[in-house]
């Protein structure tokens, strides 16, 4: 839910406030790099895909770097 909450944000700013905005005198495209990566790399994001394979298919989880 952060994840998403950060990359709305981001979005917003950037529409509101126009491609200026992605510019590093601002800085806010660090702002969004920063919540892009932690999205990619967010482990409740794959834990989620990983419960909900097995409630719905019965799939048991494989053993993997973020589950």
């Amino acid at each position: 839910m952060p994840a998403r909450v950060g990359l709305a944000v981001s979005s917003e700013v950037f529409e509101v406030m126009g491609a200026r905005s992605a510019t590093q005198a601002y800085g806010f495209d660090r702002f969004w790099r920063n919540v892009r990566t932690h999205t990619l790399h967010n482990p409740a994001e794959y834990k989620k895909r990983t419960v909900g394979a097995f409630v719905l298919t019965g799939e048991f989880p494989v053993p993997a770097m973020y589950r």
